[in-house]
């Protein structure tokens, strides 16, 4: 299965139709890399301010990830995510510092490798909307946390630059 072809959108784009002006298309965020592609597909602060839109979600988000593609490990404090995979299989990993909906509370790191050959769509549902001034990660390959990521061959994980920078889990606050 080839990556999808996706276009890089960095803000959503509201469409108004011509002869229906309360209908809108909405082109969520966008962001494609060598891994596959991420997409805030909602976020109840922006499109309140650009739809008057007043649902009660927070943010949706959808990825999809190459076969290796270790995504993680992240968390936000005041974040939970109700995490489902749509198509695909991947071994998804919660971590507590002190093929169904797989809910991560608050506080936990979350992060996650893809196994199907064909890459995996996963979506997840937030209780707060993404900042990244309050986001941290920690290095997926911490001994102390000792994941057992299914695939080990480095030559087959695929991991952003930005999570290969993370510090271990004893470098962050107690």
């Amino acid at each position: 299965m080839s990556v999808p072809n996706v276009e890089k959108r960095v803000n959503v784009e509201i469409e108004t139709i011509e002869k229906i002006p309360a209908l809108k298309v909405i082109k969520p965020k966008v962001f494609p890399d060598d891994r596959g592609f991420f997409s805030e597909t909602y976020n109840i602060t922006e499109w309140a301010e650009k739809l008057d839109y007043k649902e009660v979600f927070m943010q949706d988000n959808h990825s999809y990830s190459k076969y290796g593609v270790l995504r993680g490990l992240h968390t936000q404090p005041g974040m939970g995510k109700l995490v489902s995979v749509a198509t695909g299989k991947i071994f998804d990993v919660a971590v507590d510092r002190i093929n169904t909906p797989f809910w991560i509370p608050s506080g936990f790191l979350h992060g996650f490798q893809c196994l199907s050959p064909e890459g995996a769509h996963v979506t997840y549902k937030c209780t707060a909307v993404y900042d990244p001034k309050t986001e941290f990660g920690i290095n997926p390959f911490d001994k102390e946390i000792d994941v057992q990521w299914p695939i080990t061959d480095q030559d087959k994980i695929i991991v952003s630059e930005r999570d290969t920078q993370h510090n271990d889990l004893s470098s962050l606050p107690r």
